[in-house]
């Protein structure tokens, strides 16, 4: 099985990530260096990215430059 070792950035609440696969489940702190296998590095990597994106569209709604409906 291939591994990688990941550092999650740290976040304003510096909540770990958890998540469970295949009846495994997975508790990564944020900030420490963890050897996960590649294909819970990759869906980690996925789901940070997808938060960013989120992140970045609602930010257009708080920040007065929303739409009106």
């Amino acid at each position: 099985m291939k591994t990688e070792i990941i550092t999650l950035s740290p976040t304003p609440d510096n909540r770990a990530w958890e998540g469970c696969i295949n009846s495994v489940n997975y508790r990564i702190e944020r900030g420490v260096p963890v050897e996960v296998p590649a294909s819970i590095a990759n869906l980690i990597r996925a789901s940070e990215a997808e938060k960013r994106l989120s992140a970045k569209r609602l930010s257009a709604f708080t920040t007065a430059q929303g739409m009106k409906l």
